[in-house]
């Protein structure tokens, strides 16, 4: 194999590995939005209503005396909402980390074949300028 070949064969593999990486970052991408569009609604969603909740319970409290009752049925809402809240957002983040590890080893795979044949070649290329 010529210098020349070796030289285009060494850039098209990086050209290789620059689709290979931006195939990675659109996976990545494709993963966040993914889950995103499926948990954001759901924490939105919830935190209006934890929002909303809290608001009200601030209200009771100002005037216990009064609205003692309203108290008590307050807070175990509050409660179920921050702890569904919490729960779906580390999920979310969960998910998220899963799959772009998912996504980094699949590129580390991929990529570690292609370096070691760059390493053949570049081998073959200065054995080929030493003689």
């Amino acid at each position: 194999m010529s210098d020349e070949e070796l030289r285009d064969q060494i850039n098209k593999i990086a050209v290789d590995i620059e689709s290979i990486e931006e195939i990675a970052k659109k996976k990545e991408a494709y993963v966040k939005n993914r889950i995103s569009e499926e948990f954001d609604p759901k924490i939105q969603e919830i935190e209006s209503n934890l929002e909303s909740q809290q608001a009200i319970l601030n209200e009771i409290l100002k005037s216990i005396e009064e609205l003692e009752a309203n108290k008590k049925e307050m807070i175990p809402v509050v409660k179920d909402l921050e702890q569904k809240y919490s729960i779906l957002k580390k999920e979310k983040e969960k998910y998220i980390s899963e799959q772009c590890k998912a996504i980094a080893k699949e590129k580390k795979v991929k990529t570690k074949v292609i370096d070691r044949n760059i390493k053949l070649l570049e081998k073959e290329l200065k054995s080929a300028d030493k003689k």
